[in-house]
């Protein structure tokens, strides 16, 4: 099933939420957005964040220890099952990380302005009906992230929350 067309109406759906959570501007330090999208069995989460929260610059890696960030950071990433705790009883494994940013690109240099992370996680749950809630544990994998505005799309409508180092749960 292409997940492009349901990834695209839960986008639109959400938007309207953006105010309601207080979307972050366009590049906020401390501040990350995640939308997330149940369909069928799937569980999407869609990051956004600037690499000033992940690794603490955002211009292409100079010296070996920035550079080690950058594995570092793309390592925490690569492991979402530790990220992103779901529902026990839904049984919710990993089925692909997308990870996106100029960092990881050695082609692309990321310059000195303002750079971003873009990341998909997908999730495959055997029981999808039994998925009421998300902890999410991007707070103690990266301590410079103060916040994440939250948009929920799923079976049971749409809500927004903002999350915070006290409060790391989206419960649906």
């Amino acid at each position: 099933m292409n997940r492009l067309p349901c990834l695209f109406i839960a986008s639109v759906c959400l938007w309207p939420l953006s105010a309601a959570a207080g979307e972050p501007a366009a590049h906020v330090h401390g501040a990350a957005s995640l939308l997330v999208a149940i369909d069928g069995k799937n569980l999407t989460l869609n990051l956004e964040s600037p690499l000033n929260n992940l690794v603490g610059f955002e211009h292409t890696p100079r010296t070996e220890k920035q550079k080690a960030a950058v594995r570092a950071m793309a390592e925490r990433l690569n492991q979402p099952a530790s990220l992103f705790i779901a529902s026990p009883v839904a049984a919710c494994t990993p089925l692909s990380v997308k990870l996106e940013s100029p960092v990881l690109e050695p082609t692309k240099p990321a310059g000195d302005g303002h750079a971003d992370l873009d990341g998909e996680f997908v999730f495959r749950c055997e029981h999808p009906e039994a998925l009421r809630a998300l902890e999410v544990g991007l707070f103690q994998a990266f301590p410079r992230l103060q916040r994440v505005d939250a948009q929920v799309a799923g079976p049971r409508g749409q809500s927004a929350v903002r999350l915070s180092p006290q409060q790391r749960n989206i419960a649906w």
